[in-house]
C-alpha cells in the first residue's frame, strides 16, 4: 500500500516545479526520463525486439517493434507514450511494451512522434496518425491478426482518444477493436483541469490560434462519438485529472458505446509507474491486461 500512495510524488512534481520557473523542455525529458529509470524496474525479455522508421513526407518516424514468440498471426497493439506531450519516448515506455507483448501476446509497435515546443500540433497528431494507417496496411508483415489496439497515457491518452474520432469520421475507417486510455488529459481547454494542472506544457503543445474543441485536441468535447471503437479506461483515485476519464467514459456510455472504467484506489497520476511496469501500478496493468485478452479473444 505504501508504494501506492507513493504514485502522486513521481513525474507530476517535476511537471508541477517545472511550471512555475524558467526550466528548458529538454531539462524536463531528462528528468522525466530519471524518474522512471530510478524505479530500477528490469525489462522482461521479449525474443524480437526492432527499431525501426515509418516514412512521411521528408521525415521519418521512429518507432519499436515488439514481437514475442509464436507462429501464428497476432494482435496488434499501437501504444502512444504519454508524459506532457514534449516528454517520453521509445525508451521511457519501453518496459510497458514489453510487459504488454508478453502478457497479452500482442506485437507493440510504439512510436516516437515529434514533440512540442519544438513541433507544436498538430506534428504529434500527425505523426501518430501517420504510423497507424501504416500499422494497418503493414498488418501481415508484423505477423498481425487483424486485431488492433489503441493504448495511451496521459498526453498519449489525448492522442489516442484523438485518433479513434478522427479515423472514425473517415469514409473507410481502420478497424479497431479498442483504445485504452490510462490517465488521459481530454480537455485542453483554457480553464479545465487539465488545462489548469499542465498549462504551460500545453501551451508549448498548441499555437495561439488553435481551437481547443477540436476533436484533435479535446476528445472529451467531441460533439459526435459515433464509430469509435469500445473504450477501457484507467484513473487514478487521486488523480488531479481523473475527471478526464470519468467523463470521457460517460459519455462514450450515453451514446451507446462500450466502455469500462477502472478507479486504482489511493493512487495519483499512473505517470512513470505505468511506462515503468512498476508494481505499484500492477492493479492498473492486471485491469488492462485483463479486459484486452477479453477483447482480443471476442469476434471480431
Amino acid at each position: 500500500m505504501k508504494k501506492i500512495l507513493l504514485l502522486p510524488f513521481l513525474v507530476l512534481p517535476v511537471l508541477l516545479q517545472a511550471q512555475h520557473k524558467t526550466t528548458t523542455p529538454d531539462e524536463i525529458r531528462i528528468s522525466i526520463a530519471k524518474s522512471i529509470t530510478d524505479l530500477h524496474v528490469a525489462p522482461e525479455p521479449v525474443p524480437h525486439v526492432k527499431n525501426d522508421f515509418v516514412s512521411s513526407g521528408k521525415d521519418s518516424i521512429p518507432i519499436r517493434i515488439y514481437q514475442p514468440s509464436s507462429n501464428k498471426p497476432l494482435p496488434v497493439i499501437y501504444l502512444v507514450h504519454g508524459a506532457a506531450w514534449i516528454a517520453g519516448d521509445l525508451d521511457t515506455h519501453d518496459n510497458i511494451c514489453r510487459y504488454l507483448a508478453n502478457h497479452i501476446q500482442a506485437v507493440v509497435v510504439a512510436v516516437n512522434y515529434r514533440r512540442p515546443p519544438e513541433y507544436k500540433f498538430p506534428a504529434p497528431f500527425n505523426d501518430t496518425y501517420t504510423v497507424m494507417k501504416w500499422i494497418y496496411s503493414h498488418t501481415e508483415k508484423l505477423n498481425g491478426n487483424g486485431k488492433l489496439v489503441l493504448i495511451g497515457d496521459s498526453a498519449g491518452g489525448q492522442l489516442v482518444g484523438s485518433l479513434c474520432l478522427v479515423n472514425a469520421a473517415e469514409e473507410t475507417p481502420i478497424p479497431v477493436m479498442a483504445q485504452v486510455l490510462v490517465n488521459p488529459a481530454l480537455n485542453l481547454s483554457i480553464g479545465s483541469v487539465s488545462y489548469l494542472t499542465y498549462s504551460k506544457y500545453i501551451d508549448w503543445y498548441l499555437n495561439e490560434t488553435d481551437d481547443a474543441n477540436d476533436v484533435r485536441i479535446s476528445p472529451v468535447l467531441a460533439d459526435n462519438v459515433k464509430g469509435v471503437p469500445q473504450a477501457i479506461i484507467v484513473v487514478g483515485e487521486n488523480d488531479k485529472i481523473r475527471n478526464d476519464g470519468e467523463v470521457f467514459h460517460q459519455k462514450l456510455l450515453g451514446a451507446g458505446i462500450k466502455s469500462t472504467l477502472y478507479v486504482q484506489p489511493n493512487a495519483g497520476h499512473l505517470a512513470g509507474r505505468w511506462c515503468a511496469g512498476d508494481e505499484s501500478a500492477k492493479p492498473a496493468m492486471d485491469f488492462v491486461v485483463a479486459e484486452l485478452q477479453r477483447v482480443l479473444t471476442s469476434r471480431k
